[in-house]
């Protein structure tokens, strides 16, 4: 089964830019895009699972926290990282208290996104 990331943030062209460069570094992976926090929730609670979810903090509708915040409300979790150009403490705090694997500041370098999603990859539990 192929490994599954969601990639949410409302600017396009960083959706493109990081699902093109998630593509070419993992070919093995689905990469599905969402264009707010609205959007992000439903497609991970009706679409899933989700392998990894990469969701921007600052999206109109719900943020990225906020996101993590339902899902984990309504008793789903997905290993997920969050993006921002702007991080702060309070920012920070809240991600650990929702169980986010890192943080990612924008604009992410592919190096470091290659190899952090190569990371959560190779932990997930192999099904045979």
């Amino acid at each position: 089964m192929a490994f599954r990331i969601l990639v949410a943030d409302d600017q396009t062209e960083t959706l493109v830019v990081l699902a093109a460069l998630l593509q070419q570094q993992r070919p093995d992976c689905t990469v599905e895009i969402a264009t707010s926090g609205s959007d992000a929730l439903r497609r991970l609670l009706q679409e899933g699972p989700f392998d990894l979810s990469l969701l921007d903090v600052h999206m109109p509708g719900l943020t990225g926290l906020e996101v993590l915040g339902q899902l984990r409300r309504m008793g789903h979790s997905v290993p997920s990282i969050l993006m921002t150009a702007n991080p702060s403490r309070a920012i920070e705090l809240e991600a650990l208290e929702l169980g986010v694997i890192t943080m990612l500041r924008k604009p992410i370098q592919a190096e470091v996104l290659r190899i952090v999603v190569e990371q959560i990859q190779f932990r997930r539990p192999q099904s045979f």
